[in-house]
């Protein structure tokens, strides 16, 4: 368990925005993940190593920690350009170069129907949030992209296949 003080200096250390609709923007990512060399968004792979489209990938390690536990065929996606390129070459550094990183929008996935076995999500979803309003009871706006996210999900997802969403956001109704 994370302690009070561990946690204040992991924030201390990332770029936080201006305001929580940043987190929108695809010029803050680039920005944070061109300075931000490693951060973990509320748990880390230690915590839910059972378990691929990975949502929102950021500068994690999720995707290294799921391939040396032996699942093979890894793609993982983010809006920001900066956070892919980094992503690629810390890969390749590393020599995993069998996993797939793209620039893609959680909101308009680019795959086909019944493509993957398992979707996770690891605090990416929380954006989507930003501006939802009150937390019990969001914008419909913000329910809207919600339901266009989990749709995308479900069509990528195969029939015997599983979504894991890792997140501290109220749930929509």
């Amino acid at each position: 368990m994370e302690t009070n003080q561990n946690q204040k200096d992991r924030l201390q250390k990332c770029v936080l925005p201006s305001s929580v609709s940043a987190y929108r923007d695809p010029n803050y990512w680039d920005k944070r993940f061109s300075n931000e060399e490693h951060y973990e968004w509320l748990k880390d792979y230690s915590q839910f190593r059972h378990l691929v489209l990975e949502l929102g990938c950021g500068n994690s390690q999720l995707s290294e920690e799921l391939y040396k536990d032996g699942i093979a065929k890894i793609t993982c996606i983010d809006l920001s350009a900066v956070a892919v390129e980094n992503k690629k070459k810390q890969l390749l550094s590393k020599g995993f170069k069998d996993i797939k990183v793209l620039e893609a929008d959680m909101l308009d996935l680019p795959f086909s129907n019944e493509s993957f076995d398992a979707v996770i999500e690891k605090g990416t979803m929380e954006v989507l949030f930003v501006d939802s309003g009150d937390p019990w009871n969001s914008r419909p706006a913000t329910v809207t992209k919600v339901m266009q996210m989990l749709k995308g999900v479900h069509r990528v997802l195969k029939p015997d296949g599983v979504f894991i969403s890792i997140s501290f956001g109220q749930v929509v109704k």
